[in-house]
């Protein structure tokens, strides 16, 4: 069962008996929040706090409880274990290719087995098929597949070159909703909405339902599995299928690396939803560092060496450029278009992308970031010393400080939904992930998902009836314009 942890402190690992040190040999935490998180496996309904410094610690205790070991029984000397690659509790979630089938049908109930391709032979006792971004067609292209606001040619890749995945999942709570309103056909949803059902995903309630959750992963392909720097990193085994046919399928295992994840969530307090989102402490320098020279060398997505190489002639676009880019964050000059399993083959390679923060981590009274995370951390380490996610750090915190439920009224809601009383101010500290929105810092994620919409491309069809800022409802098939 879920519960409330609003006022509940640091003394909580004590009386469960899940720290491994004392808290008289421990340093003391001191919280920017009335209601700080707990080292134990938590996913709040919601919060009655309403304001940037609760929904922070509310967010990082989002962030424990989805990263719990799957076996929730586990005690938090196992938060974070580094290189265990069995699954956490969000990676037990559904996939949204899981619910979504191109042709609209109905998908397996939550409890079934996940079906795994023929073709596929591996020893990982936890498998995952990582759904491909663009299903590999003419492009990797993250904006067709997880609505990330991107140019149309928006893959990422490492220093070394190495390519970033991404994946959707939603929570049981959100499952259901499409599961049982049948909202994973496009054609259901438009008929829902012309007779007045309202896209409504369930709210989280204190001491109570936990409510709509949506996660965006990025994992970063580890080519080097035994290099000590990964004892830093969430791990995981993915497994990439190039086509689908049983006769040319080709199927490749990896190890991935978790670099950033999103984490929204509906709430009762919050019906336009909380947007949270983290990454890891190595993923890139601030863009004033950068400029002024003060920064480390050893960031994943940045090299102060980086040298232009030259687009092979086949890559070219027309008019495009003829060499690679050492500014940071600009997106790539080809698309990859060539895969044998989870690797990019032919002329048209994956290069290096450089990638800096644009905005910096605030640090103010109304918005402690790096308090909130330095306390954080230091309560992570008290439970496991070694624990990887020690070095995942709360990026920010978007919500509403006048939320208002649009599906309250007595009409069916039509997009855009209301952006205005979101909080930080967005003008201010858009917030954003370096590698789940590398070009596009300047967008926040509400100027995005206000415009989500049901899956209609037809005009006839009212296209613009909203989807409760989810974006997942427009990629439900069969495709209404065919």
């Amino acid at each position: 069962m879920f519960r409330s942890f609003l006022g509940l402190t640091a003394l909580t690992i004590g009386l469960i008996g899940q720290a491994q040190t004392s808290l008289a040999d421990s340093p003391k935490i001191t919280w920017p929040c009335l209601n700080p998180p707990t080292i134990a496996y938590d996913i709040p309904g919601d919060t009655v706090l309403s304001d940037q410094q609760s929904f922070n610690c509310f967010a990082w205790q989002e962030f424990i409880g989805v990263n719990w070991p799957s076996d929730t029984s586990a005690p938090a000397s196992q938060f974070g274990t580094p290189r265990d690659m069995s699954p956490v509790v969000f990676e037990t979630y559904k996939n949204v290719h899981d619910l979504l089938k191109p042709d609209g049908s109905k998908p397996e109930p939550w409890e079934a087995a996940k079906s795994l391709p023929r073709s596929l032979t591996t020893s990982s006792k936890h498998v995952r098929v990582i759904s491909r971004p663009g299903k590999l067609g003419n492009n990797f292209d993250p904006s067709s597949d997880i609505d990330e606001a991107a140019p149309a040619i928006a893959w990422l890749a490492d220093r070394d070159g190495n390519l970033v995945w991404y994946e959707i999942f939603v929570n049981k709570d959100e499952y259901d909703y499409f599961y049982t309103n049948e909202l994973y056909n496009s054609i259901n949803q438009y008929q829902a909405a012309k007779t007045g059902q309202k896209i409504d995903l369930p709210m989280g309630q204190l001491d109570g339902q936990t409510g709509a959750m949506e996660f965006k992963a990025a994992w970063l392909t580890v080519p080097d599995p035994d290099n000590p720097k990964w004892d830093h990193y969430k791990l995981s085994t993915g497994v990439f299928c190039t086509d689908v046919g049983e006769s040319n399928q080709v199927c490749t295992e990896n190890t991935i690396a978790l670099v950033g994840l999103h984490i929204l969530h509906k709430t009762t307090s919050q019906p336009s939803w909380t947007w949270a989102t983290f990454e890891h402490i190595d993923n890139a320098p601030d863009l004033s560092a950068v400029k002024s020279g003060d920064y480390l060398d050893d960031y994943t997505f940045f090299n102060p060496d980086c040298e232009e190489i030259d687009i092979p002639a086949a890559c070219q676009q027309e008019g495009g450029p003829t060499k690679t880019s050492r500014e940071p964050n600009t997106p790539p000059a080809y698309a990859l278009t060539d895969f044998e399993g989870g690797n990019p083959v032919g002329e048209c390679l994956p290069y290096p992308i450089q990638v800096a923060r644009e905005y910096s981590l605030p640090s103010t009274n109304e918005d402690p970031i790096l308090q909130t995370n330095a306390a954080a951390h230091e309560l992570i380490r008290q439970a496991n010393p070694d624990s990887v996610y020690q070095y995942y750090r709360l990026i920010d915190v978007l919500w509403n400080d006048s939320a208002v439920n649009e599906n309250a009224g007595r009409d069916v809601p039509h997009a855009p939904l209301s952006e205005t009383g979101f909080r930080p101010n967005p003008d201010a500290f858009p917030v954003a992930n370096t590698v789940l929105e590398t070009y596009v810092q300047s967008t926040t994620c509400v100027a995005c998902h206000s415009n989500a919409k049901i899956a209609s491309s037809d005009a006839e069809r009212h296209p613009t009836f909203a989807s409760d800022y989810s974006f997942i409802f427009g990629m439900a098939g069969p495709d209404p314009s065919e």
